[in-house]
């Protein structure tokens, strides 16, 4: 057997990885970490071959290719002899529609098609083929959307689907290095596809995967993915810690919430987000943790507030929010896209041109037309929060943007249900009714501008 494979084995042997005989659903996107798990997972050591479907998902996001790598992985699955199920969706409809991005709406939605798949055949376990490269860039992604501990400890190697009660989430090579897989597939002739899009930096994973590793390894050596692995463990350990803590506190409600650990807090407050069935974003967290009874909007008329007791519950309709923690992610990987948000449609649009370009659009009523360059690769849609600053154009510093509301007279009512837009780097760019920001005009400088309608 392979080093590879046996490493595999020992290690889906030691944590019991596929217990029982049921069957297990192997998620094989076609790539080479897929295609070389798969080769492994049916080799006769692993006594796995007969529980193993083969499961595929199309995200409809390259075309043909994407239609030439569900055929590929049907023909392979074939030509073991294995089970094969496809299932496909709209992923740019559903990226525009959560406003979360490409790479998340790819997520949810093969997770969703895998864990349906999982119930209906009655597996209970779903294989992955994440590697250990796949944790260290998981590390600087989750790092970069500010995450916790928990989110900076990674994926697991077993874990529970959060969609599927009763299923296990599998990750047999979530030791292995990619080096590893290269090495296994030319040395055993593992036929597999090249997704073209691995490649494109304007995802921020493949940024950090070309970009950001290559050089952090070039500065501090490779050791850097050892050094990684040993902060993500203690994250994972430290996290286990604040979570048991909070779930005791919890079950006994002892004692005044303000007099907890503050990481304690936060925990807590996430336990019954979770269990309201509402994304525990930072932002939401901290606000329910600080404000107490005052109302914080998650969606539009519904309201949650945090009792003194520490109880998160939804607020009644004539409660007035404090402001709302509702966002919209835009990637800004095409040319042209419309947003529904803040019950309002905008648009927008990238051309070339610079400041002749920008004389000849002329001004007019909702719209905008900024430096594209200086917004970045995405930008989010948002309503005001407390502390933010904006620096409207023609002005040397920035201000309160509540100091700017005030200022301009606009109701305290309607100042929540501004719109904010928010570039790449954190800065605000436009704000709804007031001058774009400073930074974001178009100058000399202008190679591609950013045209925003809104109303």
């Amino acid at each position: 057997m392979h080093p590879l494979a046996e490493k595999v084995s020992e290690l889906a042997r030691k944590t019991n990885l596929f217990p029982g005989t049921s069957q297990i659903v192997f998620a094989v996107s076609g790539g080479i970490d897929s295609m070389v798990l798969l080769d492994v997972l049916t080799q006769p050591g692993l006594s796995l071959r007969d529980r193993l479907v083969v499961a595929h998902f199309n995200h409809q996001l390259r075309g043909k290719e994407s239609d030439a790598d569900a055929e590929f992985v049907e023909k392979v699955a074939s030509a073991c002899g294995l089970p094969y199920e496809l299932g496909s969706g709209d992923t740019r409809a559903l990226a525009d529609k959560s406003g979360e991005g490409l790479e998340a709406a790819a997520r949810d939605l093969r997770h969703s098609f895998f864990a349906r798949l999982a119930k209906r055949l009655g597996a209970t376990a779903i294989a992955f083929a994440h590697h250990a490269d796949d944790q260290v860039e998981t590390f600087f992604l989750r790092l970069t959307r500010g995450a916790g501990s928990r989110g900076l400890a990674g994926m697991a190697m077993k874990s529970p689907s959060p969609l599927a009660p009763g299923v296990t989430l599998a990750r047999p090579m979530l030791k292995i290095r990619r080096s590893e897989i290269e090495t296994y597939a030319s040395e055993t002739g593992v036929e597999f596809r090249e997704d073209k899009s691995n490649a494109d930096t304007r995802f921020l994973r493949n940024k950090i995967r070309h970009n950001l590793l290559p050089f952090l390894i070039e500065q501090f050596g490779a050791s850097l993915y050892r050094q990684v692995a040993k902060a993500m463990e203690l994250a994972g350990d430290d996290a286990d810690c604040i979570d048991a803590l909070a779930a005791g506190w919890l079950g006994q409600a002892e004692g005044e919430f303000e007099t907890l650990p503050v990481a304690v807090q936060r925990q807590v407050v996430q336990r019954q987000l979770f269990a309201l069935e509402v994304e525990p974003s930072f932002d939401l967290v901290e606000a329910l943790r600080s404000r107490l009874g005052q109302a914080v909007e998650v969606a539009p008329g519904k309201r949650l507030q945090r009792s003194e007791s520490g109880a998160i519950g939804w607020a009644k309709s004539w409660v007035e929010p404090v402001f709302s923690v509702m966002c919209h992610d835009v990637e800004l990987l095409d040319q042209a896209g419309e947003i529904e948000f803040g019950r309002q449609i905008l648009s927008w649009e990238r051309t070339l041109g610079g400041l002749a370009k920008w004389r000849e659009l002329g001004q007019a009523e909702h719209r905008e037309v900024l430096d594209a360059g200086a917004l970045g690769q995405a930008i989010t849609l948002r309503h005001w929060q407390p502390g933010d600053r904006f620096q409207p154009i023609g002005q040397a510093g920035s201000a309160k943007l509540q100091d700017l509301f005030v200022n301009q007279k606009v109701p305290r009512e309607e100042r929540h249900q501004r719109i904010v837009g928010e570039a790449a780097d954190g800065r605000l760019f436009w704000v709804q009714g007031l001058r774009i920001a400073e930074p974001f005009k178009v100058t000399k400088t202008t190679r591609e501008l950013f045209i925003l309608r809104f109303g």
